[in-house]
């Protein structure tokens, strides 16, 4: 019995273990591995990839396998965006730049090679006079590492970045940041996000060919086999939390390429942060994009600044790039998926040195158990049970006030608009005239951007101090809870922390007032936590499930399509009016509330008329009808900068402090950077018996409206 169990053991062990470790278990039956310093690029190799990096940008500029159906055809692309592998920041212009073999195979039994491009900021920024991401005014002033790993056996490689900036740098920020790719078009034809998009995507050809729509990101297909839909590379966002492999594959070549996250503790916003993660490249020719966003800036987006000489590194990844062969799209993303659950279980890795990366005896385990005490909605278990540790949350930036109208609208409807260039000049010199592309069309045609009302304000978004919801710069773990409040937290990196804890049925967060000091290899038990929710009074109504976005609503599990905000108009033409106790949120409640289309144009660039949503509710006989109500609203993205409120027949509102943010509605989304707004009036304008609240959201475009989460009112006396 004890030799069946060692085997079925072992068996078990090795089915977890990526192919880079199980090669490494059968002696030299795998070619080693071999690094070559070419001059511009260094090349690595291990008998299944073969790899080059560039030694100015730290580019990944090639990918091949023997293994694909054209033996070693370019994985890569060089049509649109920027071509090949890359990192969104190089350290190609800063002001000195190092190469290195930080790990030589010679040294390692031919096991694994390891290449590093570093460039120190010396106090400049490393970007030169024109940073292109996104927040990233005034460059980057920090030093920045770029490293590539190849295992012995391993069919695939690995990434990561170093950023620091020293106690002599003055003060700065990182923008946007990804580990991206651009792949060749002529390999990669499916794209594999998860069970629901996990398909052949259309082509290059075909975007290009494409009628604009409201965003430069957007086009209505003409041509391909997907022709009369609206192509949107937002219709493929995901919580990062819910997809460790997500990538490309081929029909014709049998190759994958996929992103594997290890671990989550370096990317940003918390375990429920959406993001970009496929889809064709909006430039000409449209190759296939890929990208991992550590510093996101969509769907409510991350912050990540640093002061006059303040220290701070942080190591992103490593990231595994798996490229398996062999197969259709649908095993290769099975495979990938088995994948991601073995380099999860390797993490942290053991071969990392040299950065601040701490190995697995000098990380901590954290444990408790939730309970929620909240004597208006008893729990006995948990749904979705979510405990984290993050950097502690700094103390909110006070709101500016807004001005009490409905004239201020946003300069840009969502924040990667750019304006159409300007008509060219009549006149014999071509050199102003637009390029066009083979097909007619204006290459790098740009968008529309709604009419500003005459004297309109602009909107100046506010200020932000780091929660775990908008923090890129430090690490937070996350875990999933048991249905009795138990959770585990492994691998916690050293420092101090604040306990959070969301949960599906819960208004609000669990956010500790006490923080904690983890040391290494630490064993922690927080023994019971007491989750006491807050209330404002009693509860009259609820509309939805506090669960930090909009899918038990209607189209909320099927919203991935361009223009959900103009279909609002089709779908309800008389506006909502939803019966608490009688609707079906599921049929009656949508999921963005926006202006009411009356344009009804093709392409998205409409405006819609105030759309009025009808709330109708019991009053208990025994409800409080004086003292101060509450309207909660838990929101998962907004646009709308005003909701008129009347209860009643009486004008209550506007609430002119709505919040939320990321573009949720015009980017197909139905969960962003989450916000509670909580908005009182007088008790006394209720009344036993039957009642009426009216919510409006004005005149405006189509995607100027309010994703809800939840809608609750509560009374106290």
């Amino acid at each position: 019995m004890q030799k069946t169990y060692t085997f079925l053991l072992a068996a078990a062990m090795m089915a977890f273990l990526p192919a880079g470790s199980f090669a490494q278990s059968k002696k030299g039956s795998e070619p080693p591995v071999t690094v070559t310093d070419d001059g511009p690029t260094y090349t690595l190799s291990n008998g299944y990839l073969t790899i080059k990096v560039n030694k100015r940008s730290g580019d990944l500029t090639s990918v091949k396998t023997p293994k694909t159906t054209t033996p070693n055809i370019e994985l890569m692309g060089y049509v649109s965006g920027h071509h090949a592998g890359y990192w969104e920041q190089s350290p190609a212009l800063a002001a000195r730049e190092v190469t290195a073999i930080t790990i030589d195979p010679a040294t390692v039994n031919g096991e694994r090679a390891e290449v590093s491009v570093k460039g120190y900021s010396d106090g400049k920024s490393i970007l030169g006079k024109n940073p292109t991401a996104a927040g990233q005014g005034g460059g980057l002033i920090a030093d920045l590492e770029i490293r590539y790993t190849l295992e012995r056996g391993a069919h695939g490689l690995y990434t990561y970045a170093i950023f620091t900036h020293q106690d002599t740098y003055p003060a700065g920020s990182v923008g946007e940041s990804r580990f991206g790719f651009k792949l060749s078009a002529q390999v990669f034809d499916w794209l594999s996000v998860d069970d629901q998009r996990n398909f052949l995507m259309p082509t290059g050809k075909d975007w290009d060919a494409g009628e604009d729509l409201n965003m430069k990101e957007s086009r209505r297909l003409t041509t391909g086999v997907y022709k009369g839909r609206a192509e949107h590379k937002y219709d493929y966002s995901a919580d990062q939390s819910k997809i460790p492999a997500f990538g490309w594959s081929s029909t014709k070549e049998k190759v994958g390429l996929y992103i594997i996250n290890p671990s989550f503790e370096y990317l940003s916003s918390g375990p429920l942060h959406f993001e970009l993660t496929g889809h064709i490249d909006d430039g000409d020719g449209g190759d296939p994009t890929l990208l991992d966003y550590w510093r996101g800036t969509h769907y409510g987006g991350s912050e990540l600044p640093f002061a006059d000489n303040e220290p701070w590194t942080k190591v992103v990844g490593p990231i595994f790039i798996y490229v398996p062969t062999g197969n259709d799209p649908k095993t290769l993303f099975i495979d990938a998926k088995k994948q991601a659950t073995a380099e999860q279980a390797r993490w942290p890795y053991n071969w990392v040195k040299g950065v601040d990366y701490p190995l697995a005896a000098e990380r901590a385990t954290v444990k408790g158990k939730m309970k929620v005490i909240d004597p208006q909605s008893p729990m006995t278990k948990f749904d979705n049970l979510l405990v984290g540790l993050s950097f502690p949350d700094q103390a909110p930036v006070p709101r500016r006030p807004r001005v009490r109208d409905t004239t201020i609208v946003l300069t840009r409807t969502v924040p990667d608009e750019i304006p159409p260039p300007p008509p060219a000049k009549a006149t014999p010199d071509t050199a102003n005239q637009p390029r066009l592309l083979p097909n007619g069309k204006r290459a790098n045609r740009g968008t529309y951007v709604p009419p500003r009302p005459a004297g309109a304000r602009n909107f100046a978004f506010q200020p932000q101090s780091l929660n775990w919801q908008n923090d890129a710069k430090h690490y937070e773990f996350w875990t999933n809870g048991s249905a009795d409040g138990s959770f585990t937290i492994p691998n916690v990196r050293p420092g101090t922390y604040q306990l959070h804890a969301i949960a599906d049925g819960v208004l609000g967060a669990y956010d500790a007032t006490a923080t904690v000091t983890i040391t290494p290899g630490q064993k922690l038990d927080l023994g019971t936590i007491e989750w006491k929710p807050t209330h404002f009074g009693r509860q009259i109504f609820q509309i939805g499930t506090p669960n930090r976005s909009a899918k038990e609503f209607y189209k909320g599990d099927d919203h991935w399509h361009w223009g959900m905000y103009i279909e609002y108009a089709k779908y309800f033409p008389n506006d909502v009016n939803f019966t608490v106790g009688k609707s079906d949120p599921a049929k009656d409640w949508y999921i963005y509330q926006v202006p009411h289309d009356i344009d009804n144009k093709p392409d998205g660039r409409d405006q819609g008329r105030a759309t009025p949503w009808t709330i109708n509710f019991t009053m208990p006989k025994d409800a409080p009808t004086s003292g101060k109500a509450t309207l909660r609203f838990g929101i998962s993205g907004s646009a709308a900068r005003s909701l008129g409120i009347s209860v009643n027949g009486t004008e209550v509102g506007p609430d002119t402090d709505i919040g939320g943010g990321g573009a949720s509605m015009m980017r197909d989304g139905i969960e962003g950077t989450w916000v509670e707004r909580d908005f009182n009036f007088d008790a006394s304008l209720l009344k036993p018996g039957q009642n009426k609240i009216v919510l409006t959201i004005p005149a405006g475009p189509v995607g100027s409206g309010i994703c809800y989460d939840v809608i609750r009112l509560e009374v106290a006396k």
